[in-house]
């Protein structure tokens, strides 16, 4: 964090700007780097189970979903999955991934329940986030806790209006996020709906006053791709995804002029943004790689397959079934899904 303060006393305003939105082009997000200062790009990329490269398809390795690994109760694998994903997206050339997904999965029909480790229970997020957290950003890529906060339906998500009270969001939705924080998360994702009838990435109760101050989140927020709808700084949003629409240079340096926006909050930015990037070694490792590289081994292969088998649970036959040991057994598939197998949902990876 010194090394991070000691870097922002040293920013001009530009610079300071340039963080808080996307601008260079390449991976699902970036932002440019600072070349005078030795600040890296910052290379963003999907998604909550691996690496995706619709480009070069097949050159990382297909990881169980978030909720497979929930469902595996075990902390010894959510922290091998998270190490190997970080691993794949640091040969990639990114130090962002974008996940872990945490949300709680409170609508059974919620197109994206798959991309969120916390299944039904927020204790059991709580407990999964933290070694997935630790597994990707001990591989020197910043983890992404997502999607803050009351993300959990797809229908209408960038239209909703979430109404949640406050014991119900420190009860149920918010501790997953609690478990990211306490493993020291870099940066979270704030959301597309609304939460009592404000955006939630220009939500001051819940980003300013909740995650950061109530919760002690320390990293930045960033949002979610074209959920920013006003410049955000002073409600607590550090920076807009993927472009500056709102975010930018012009619109900040208005809200500076009117006092809308304190230039310590413009620091603060910078400090939640260069923290975590300072923490996983960004700036100490020149790294080189590219997207074109092929990360999957077969060992990430066999631990993919492992970590599969453990999120299932099989059921003894004590005698209920009446099944012969000693006839070979043959086993039928029906349907559509026999046929072509659904592998993957539609997401964010």
């Amino acid at each position: 964090a010194q090394r991070a303060a000691t870097l922002v006393q040293h920013m001009t305003l530009a610079e300071k700007i340039q963080l808080t939105h996307g601008s260079c082009g390449g991976y699902v997000g970036n932002v440019c780097g600072i070349g005078r200062l030795g600040v890296p790009a910052i290379k963003m990329n999907d998604g909550p189970q691996g690496f995706r490269d619709n480009a070069h398809p097949g050159s990382s390795t297909a990881w169980p979903c978030s909720l497979a690994i929930g469902a595996t109760f075990d902390r010894s694998a959510a922290e091998a999955w998270g190490a190997a994903m970080g691993d794949e997206f640091f040969r990639k050339g990114a130090n962002v991934q974008l996940g872990p997904g945490v949300c709680l999965a409170r609508v059974p029909r919620n197109g994206r329940n798959f991309e969120y480790i916390s299944g039904e229970d927020p204790h059991l997020g709580y407990e999964m986030v933290q070694p997935a957290v630790r597994g990707i950003q001990g591989a020197g890529v910043v983890a992404n806790a997502k999607h803050w906060a009351n993300n959990n339906q797809e229908t209408d998500r960038t239209s909703v209006d979430e109404e949640v009270d406050e014991r119900t969001q420190f009860e149920l939705y918010y501790p997953p996020f609690e478990g990211a924080i306490a493993a020291g998360v870099g940066s979270a994702m704030c959301s597309y709906n609304k939460i009592r009838t404000r955006w939630s990435c220009e939500n001051p109760e819940t980003l300013q006053r909740d995650l950061k101050e109530r919760l002690g989140f320390r990293g930045w927020v960033m949002s979610d791709w074209g959920a920013t709808h006003s410049m955000s700084l002073a409600q607590g949003l550090d920076q807009e995804m993927p472009g500056a629409d709102f975010m930018n240079a012009a619109a900040i340096e208005a809200a500076l002029a009117s006092g809308e926006v304190d230039a310590s909050r413009i620091d603060d930015a910078a400090l939640r943004i260069l923290t975590p990037l300072f923490g996983v070694g960004a700036f100490d490792i020149n790294n080189t790689n590219t997207q074109r590289n092929n990360v999957s081994t077969p060992a990430h292969t066999a631990l993919a397959r492992s970590l599969a088998a453990r999120s299932v649970v099989l059921l003894k036959n004590n005698g209920v079934l009446p099944l012969d040991r000693t006839t070979p057994l043959r086993v039928a598939l029906f349907g559509k899904s026999a046929r072509a197998p659904v592998v993957g949902g539609g997401g964010s990876g």
